[in-house]
């Protein structure tokens, strides 16, 4: 009906419009228009009132249509969010379960049967550099760190580079270094690139320093070494951490006559500054792995000597010494470990999960963050000790990364890229190569803390 009173309007109003005034026109094409409407309205009105039973059920099966038209209308609106929610229930699912897993070969240096001693870092250009050291056995003379690039999340090495060759001398020592060993990558809040490594100058381990070089250009060149440590027996193995300032916390090992685990606290802004070396607690421990809860607590995670369970302990700035380490639910097979802190406070950790060899390699995940802030550190020692609290004490394996009978897997560095995914390099079937794996938080199994924890 709307539809002829508009055709109806437009004709007379033509009509009009050829014989007066174009606003006249105007005038008269809304006053006519309006007269229909008014009496389309008079005839609805008039459906009560109509004498005419044919004129009644015409105007009857009008309404009908209409109402039709109307229901259909509203079935496809309500149609649609059922469709989209069909839509979302399988393709969120399907999207939520894509997982990220990847591996490679770091090292390829068949002439060396030994590669040991990984490190692995993202640069601030978001290029991965590994290193390690090589040999035809642990100390041997032959021994160098050697590094590799990948700008492809892992997937390809670019040509390997020597970053400490055999027999070289730190400027403040007098002797060359007879062999070299572990080595940790570090770039700092300047961008400057260290390297740090154990220099052994006679003997085994027991002989070793704590040597360093650092990079302006993302490791294509490094300056000459330096020596960080002067006493003999000292081991590098994990990343430091960065405090307030300028200011690091190098883990480190101590393997002369006396075995213990400690830090190496420094200032440095390109330079190496006032170092101090509180250390932790007990006879037992090794290759400290760090995690830092803002700038002012530090976590650590110690290698059990001769097996046993991993310990715990958390460093005090002010007070510049660590609380009495406890053990954690994770056993340890006298093997090397690594951790980083994801952004909800939880710790995800690398290790060996056997108490007496090193395979498999597996990652847990300490889901509680420690009752009390226990696992954060926020605790005192003492009031720690009162309401039985540990920190970072209670984790949940997630996955195993290798676990291959008769194989052994060890030495993991780990590190926390900045779209979220990890990369974690290790010393690979009983070191023969660097293996490097690129995962992520859904192949891992990586559930967020659930409400209230």
């Amino acid at each position: 009906m709307r539809a002829t009173n508009s055709a109806s309007c437009h004709s007379r109003s033509n009509r009009k419009g050829a014989r007066a005034h174009p606003s006249s026109a105007v005038i008269d094409r809304r006053y006519s228009c309006h007269s229909e409407r008014s009496r389309g309205i008079s005839d609805y009105s008039a459906l009560g009132k109509a004498r005419d039973v044919s004129t009644l059920l015409r105007m009857t099966n009008g309404f009908a249509r209409h109402a039709k038209k109307i229901e259909c209308a509203a079935k496809s609106i309500c149609r649609a969010p059922v469709w989209a929610a069909v839509f979302f229930a399988f393709a969120v699912p399907s999207i939520a379960r894509a997982q990220i897993f990847t591996s490679s070969i770091v090292s390829n240096e068949a002439t060396m049967p030994m590669q040991h001693g990984s490190s692995v870092v993202e640069l601030d250009d978001g290029s991965l550099l590994v290193s390690w050291y090589s040999a035809t056995n642990e100390a041997a003379r032959d021994s160098r760190i050697f590094c590799r690039r990948s700008m492809s999340d892992g997937l390809n090495w670019g040509p390997t580079q020597i970053g400490v060759s055999p027999g070289e001398r730190a400027r403040e020592s007098w002797f060359a270094n007879k062999a070299v060993g572990n080595s940790v990558l570090f770039q700092d809040k300047e961008n400057v690139l260290w390297l740090f490594y154990a220099a052994v100058e006679f003997g085994g381990w027991s002989g070793a320093h704590v040597d360093y070089k650092i990079s302006r250009d993302r490791g294509h060149t490094w300056s000459e070494s330096h020596r960080l440590t002067s006493g003999l027996g000292d081991l590098p193995r994990n990343k430091p951490v960065e405090l307030a300032g300028c200011e690091v916390l190098l883990p480190l090992s101590h393997s002369g006559f006396r075995k213990y685990a400690y830090g190496a606290r420094w200032k440095t802004c390109a330079k190496l500054l006032q170092p101090s070396y509180p250390t932790i607690d007990g006879s037992k421990f090794s290759h400290p792995a760090f995690v830092a809860f803002g700038s002012n607590r530090v976590l650590a995670f110690v290698r059990a000597r001769g097996g046993g369970m991993l310990q715990s302990t958390f460093f005090d700035l002010d007070k510049n010494g660590w609380s009495i380490p406890q053990p954690t639910n994770l056993p340890n097979s006298d093997s090397a470990i690594d951790a980083v802190r994801l952004e909800d406070g939880r710790i995800l950790l690398a290790y060996n999960d056997h108490g007496t060899i090193r395979n498999p390699l597996s990652i847990a995940v300490s889901d509680d963050r420690g009752s009390g802030h226990a696992a954060s550190g926020l605790v005192e020692p003492t009031a720690r000790r009162e309401a039985g609290l540990s920190a970072g004490a209670a984790f949940r394996k997630l996955r195993d990364i290798e676990n291959e009978a008769g194989q052994d897997f060890s030495y993991p560095s780990l590190v926390r890229a900045r779209d979220g995914t990890f990369y974690l390099t290790y010393t690979w079937r009983y070191r023969s190569a660097i293996k490097c794996a690129h995962f992520d938080g859904n192949w891992l199994g990586l559930n967020p803390v659930s409400a209230g924890r």
